[in-house]
């Protein structure tokens, strides 16, 4: 099968996933914030990245880039020493950002990418199943003609 290009419509409900992507963000950022006594500095965008991938998964790459953008700064102020506040920012602070920001992209244009080769798939199957139903219609349609034609006599 050539190439779909409406692969990208592989998710029917894209506005919904906007909203869902800052709902997840907002409970990713109060299990971690319940969490931050516990915790402190360490895994500061673990909770944030399972919710980019979830929401990537489900609604795409559009809404997965929306929980990093409001990802990003919430775990700058409030799980990054110091807390409460924007800082300069040091070196462990940016490798702690490309390590996040790298690693979600990646995952989120992979499972985009496999997304749509799945929608494809399904593409092709549905097609197939079609053609398949055409071609036995046809060929029973050409069996009742030679059925009901009269007997060809040899000359």
């Amino acid at each position: 099968m050539k190439h779909n290009l409406n692969a990208y419509r592989w998710c029917h409900n894209k506005e919904q996933g906007y909203l869902n992507a800052c709902i997840g963000v907002f409970f990713a950022f109060c299990i971690r914030f319940s969490l931050q006594s516990q915790v402190e500095s360490a895994l500061p965008l673990f909770f944030f990245q399972v919710n980019t991938i979830i929401i990537a998964f489900f609604f795409g790459t559009g809404p997965a880039l929306l929980t990093v953008a409001i990802s990003i700064p919430l775990m700058s102020y409030f799980f990054m020493e110091p807390y409460g506040e924007f800082t300069v920012i040091d070196g462990k602070d940016i490798l702690v950002l490309v390590v996040y920001g790298t690693y979600t992209l990646l995952v989120c244009f992979l499972v985009e990418w496999l997304r749509r080769e799945q929608y494809n798939a399904k593409m092709a199957i549905l097609v197939s199943e079609s053609r398949f139903k055409l071609m036995v219609e046809g060929d029973n349609k050409i069996r009742e003609l030679l059925k009901n034609s009269p007997p060809h006599k040899p000359e």
